[in-house]
């Protein structure tokens, strides 16, 4: 939804609209960072500090203030560009857009506060969860992402943040300063955080690093993984030196997440640890199955996001069960199947021989009560059409569907679920439509609107499983609106 208006200004009339505003327009770049950002746990006050000095001083302070988004920009591509020196010495190398990354937070603080027409403080550093929520609540189209290794595209995307900002805070007459209340108090404070629904583990990941005190208090956290990775799925975490062993099993409460200005790009939440007996690398290297492994022969270098097949989870937890421990305690991998019979090698193969005897069954007809390829006008002399709209009504110019389905042969990974899923999001915004779903050879997706849709609220459903007659009328009765 967009942003209401009236809402709003009661917010900034209550007591804490009035100090969040204040303390946005006051707040020191290191306060900022150690409140919002978790990676601040990594980065010493005086360190943090030092880098702001450096970037004002030697950087920002350089250029002539901005009067408008192509001189911004320009500013923006410079600084990146060119880097810093500090008497005498490069200290933000030219053109290391690489290096560069690693300070686009402390960057954004400074130019945030020299030119707050334009630049806003970044505070979603490990927090791009929470920046995906708000722009689909608000309805909030972000930068598209750029890929892993476009440094410069990834250092860009801050400056696209800030155009999207700057539109969005016009759009909706705010201050820079009610802007960063905006994103970093009111929006987070209206999204609620529903309970999560947690699919079977269609895949196992490794995932490395030490465990520290902090992180083993933790109910969930933050940690790096391939964007691949889907809620639900297994990570096999091994901690490296000095203790060198497989310690823990986690899940994933997200799916992957790209995050172009975090170092490492690939992210997710994970939770529900089981502590193991530990497998050691020694162990690992001396293991008939194992030693041949890729990963253990790299000594587990670069292990973040390195997927697992059924055979290596298999054979791990061989190794853990000869150790004494239960292994039935533990995560088993689920293999979704087709029902009997049905062989799909084309996207029509999954409407025609999947998802369209699903909605015959649920006693749902073609031009009675779903059609396909409903033409919806998006635009002047502009029309685009949805896979499948359930419950609609096709009255031209008018046209409604409470139900919205696009159908896929397969989306292999989330960047593919994502887009679906944004598509879809667009022409249900035009229908008014309350449920998305998403569907391919192996599953449901069904998205449900509460204030908005949200990308990582949903329940998935394999089509084997709607033979079960609870899930199949649990799926029956949410789109039955």
């Amino acid at each position: 939804m967009k942003l209401n208006q009236y809402t709003w200004n009661l917010y900034k009339q209550t007591e804490i609209g009035t100090k969040e505003i204040k303390y946005f327009s006051d707040a020191g770049g290191y306060d900022l960072f150690k409140k919002y950002c978790p990676h601040s746990n990594f980065i010493p006050k005086d360190l943090y500090n030092d880098w702001l000095e450096g970037i004002h001083c030697y950087g920002v302070s350089e250029y002539d203030l901005p009067t408008s988004l192509n001189e911004a920009k320009d500013l923006y591509t410079s600084l990146i560009s060119l880097g810093i020196r500090i008497e005498g010495q490069q200290w933000l190398p030219a053109n290391d857009f690489k290096n560069t990354l690693g300070f686009i937070q402390p960057i954004s603080y400074v130019l945030s506060r020299f030119a707050p027409e334009y630049f806003f403080p970044y505070l979603f550093l490990c927090r791009i969860f929470e920046l995906n929520k708000i722009a689909d609540f608000f309805n909030i189209d972000l930068p598209n992402i750029p890929k892993r290794t476009d440094y410069k595209g990834r250092c860009m995307y801050y400056w696209e943040l800030c155009e999207v900002f700057y539109q969005f805070r016009k759009e909706n007459r705010l201050t820079p300063e009610e802007l960063y209340a905006f994103l970093y108090d009111f929006a987070p404070s209206n999204i609620t955080n529903e309970k999560i629904d947690i699919p079977k583990p269609s895949q196992a990941w490794f995932i490395g690093g030490r465990l520290y005190a902090e992180d083993k208090s933790l109910v969930s956290k933050f940690w790096q993984s391939s964007p691949d990775a889907k809620k639900g799925d297994i990570l096999v975490h091994y901690e490296t030196s000095p203790v060198s062993s497989i310690t823990c099993i986690e899940t994933s409460l997200t799916n992957g997440a790209i995050d172009p200005l975090f170092r490492y790009y690939g992210c997710i939440y994970i939770s529900n640890r089981i502590n193991i007996p530990h497998i050691t690398l020694k162990e690992l290297q001396t293991d008939e199955y194992f030693s041949k492994h890729p990963l253990v022969r790299k000594n587990f270098q670069g292990v973040n996001g390195c997927s697992m097949s059924s055979e290596d989870y298999s054979e791990l937890l061989r190794m853990i069960k000869a150790k004494g421990f239960d292994t039935d305690v533990l995560p088993k991998l689920y293999a979704p199947t087709l029902p009997k019979g049905i062989v799909i090698e084309y996207e029509h193969d999954v409407e025609q021989l999947l998802l369209e005897p699903l909605l015959n069954s649920m006693g749902w007809y073609e031009k009675k009560d779903f059609i396909r390829q409903l033409p919806i006008q998006a635009g002047r002399g502009h029309r685009v059409f949805s896979d499948y709209a359930l419950h609609y009504d096709n009255k031209r110019d008018e046209e409604k569907a409470k139900v919205l389905i696009e159908a896929k042969l397969h989306m292999k990974n989330n960047q593919e679920i994502e887009e679906a899923f944004l598509q879809a999001r667009s022409y249900a915004c035009l229908l008014e439509s309350t449920i998305i779903v998403l569907c391919d050879k192996q599953c449901l997706i069904v998205y449900e609107k509460k204030d908005s849709f949200d990308r990582d609220s949903y329940k998935k459903y394999y089509w084997e499983e709607l033979e079960n007659p609870d899930i199949f009328n649990e799926l029956k009765n949410k789109l039955n609106i």
